[in-house]
């Protein structure tokens, strides 16, 4: 996978924090210590802090070493917010940190490849300097992460060893001690009591058999019209779809909590997005979705385009609650997009969160 350069990073983070308000009511932003994660631009920021060293020679050495304490500050207080990112519904970036060491020193190299965000920085009065980190939630870290949470799910599907039964042990008993001659053994036993006589009861009349029942014909059930399917086969040529430019998922109401990764499903349990069509190095450079808290933000999102699908959730998954399952019909809307060459391939979908 070819890694995304650090001036066209910056030039990137600096275009999506420049294009907008800072923070706008209709983004989704979660606060994680001296930092923030923000959902519906798809990046992270820290800020950090570094006060002017007594060292120093001069004011411009002490310029320097503030200015790299306070980027050292930034990019410490960014992977502790980097750590509570949530790759699922339940497991966060901290977890897999801690169980694989090759994930620990991929975040910590993504850290460092974090830019300042040279509007935000701020000179205090007594010397010290402020600055703000941002790297972008996409490239090969994410696309490890993504492969981590499906090593750790296709190992929660996997069924346990069998354990072997154990057989009970059998014990020997040792034998009775000998019995001397001399000791005298106790009296006889008694015999067994005599038991009455049995009384003879009176033989009882036998009731006649009652008539035979007349056998009442079964109603046969009426068959019921079997759903239609979910996902046609073979699928529509792509050309020949409605056409639509992205996904517009209203998930109000359900639940949700932003995560990297997320998937979108039918009542069966099919996956209708995050499906064997998306290529991971799409998912990895454009994220599998960004979100919003307002409806019309997200249809006017340039990531869904200028005629986005706009359908509406139905419940989250009881097991994950990143994953949204639609009713039938919506199911049936977006079908036919599962598949390459559409929209949901290059991963052009917006959430919409409460």
């Amino acid at each position: 996978m070819k890694r995304i350069r650090p001036v066209v990073l910056g030039f990137f983070i600096w275009a999506l924090i420049a294009g907008g308000a800072w923070a706008a009511p209709s983004e989704v932003i979660e606060i994680v210590g001296n930092g923030e994660i923000n959902w519906t631009k798809g990046i992270i920021l820290a800020k950090g802090s570094g006060a002017p060293p007594r060292e120093a020679r001069n004011i411009a050495q002490a310029r320097l070493m503030t200015e790299r304490a306070a980027l050292t500050d930034a990019r410490r207080n960014l992977l502790e917010v980097l750590k509570g990112v949530r790759v699922d519904s339940s497991t966060l970036v901290e977890n897999f940190m801690a169980k694989n060491d090759q994930i620990r020193l991929q975040a910590e190299g993504f850290i460092q490849g974090s830019v300042e965000v040279r509007s935000q920085r701020r000179y205090l009065s007594d010397g010290a300097i402020e600055i703000t980190v941002a790297v972008d939630l996409a490239g090969d870290f994410v696309s490890l992460m993504m492969q981590a949470a499906a090593e750790a799910k296709r190992g929660m599907e996997r069924p346990p060893a069998p354990v072997p039964e154990s057989k009970p042990e059998k014990r020997i008993l040792p034998p009775p001690p000998p019995v001397s001659p001399e000791v005298k053994t106790g009296p006889p036993p008694a015999p067994p009591p005599l038991t009455p006589p049995t009384a003879v009861l009176p033989e009882k009349k036998a009731e006649p058999l009652p008539p035979p029942a007349v056998p009442v014909p079964e109603k046969k059930a009426e068959p019921q019209p079997a759903p239609g399917p979910v996902l046609e086969k073979p699928l529509p040529n792509p050309a020949d779809l409605p056409p639509f430019t992205g996904l517009v998922l209203d998930t109000r109401g359900l639940g949700m909590k932003p995560a990297l990764v997320i998937r979108i499903l039918e009542e069966g349990g099919m996956e209708l997005y995050r499906g064997q069509y998306v290529r991971p190095e799409k998912a990895a450079l454009n994220g599998l979705a960004l979100f919003s808290r307002d409806l019309t933000a997200a249809q006017t999102n340039p990531r869904v385009g200028k005629n986005p699908l706009t359908i509406k959730g139905a419940r989250v998954d009881r097991a994950n609650p990143a994953d949204i399952v639609l009713a039938p019909e919506n199911a049936r809307k977006l079908a036919p997009f599962a598949q390459k060459g559409t929209f949901l391939e290059e991963c052009r979908v917006m959430m919409v969160l409460d």
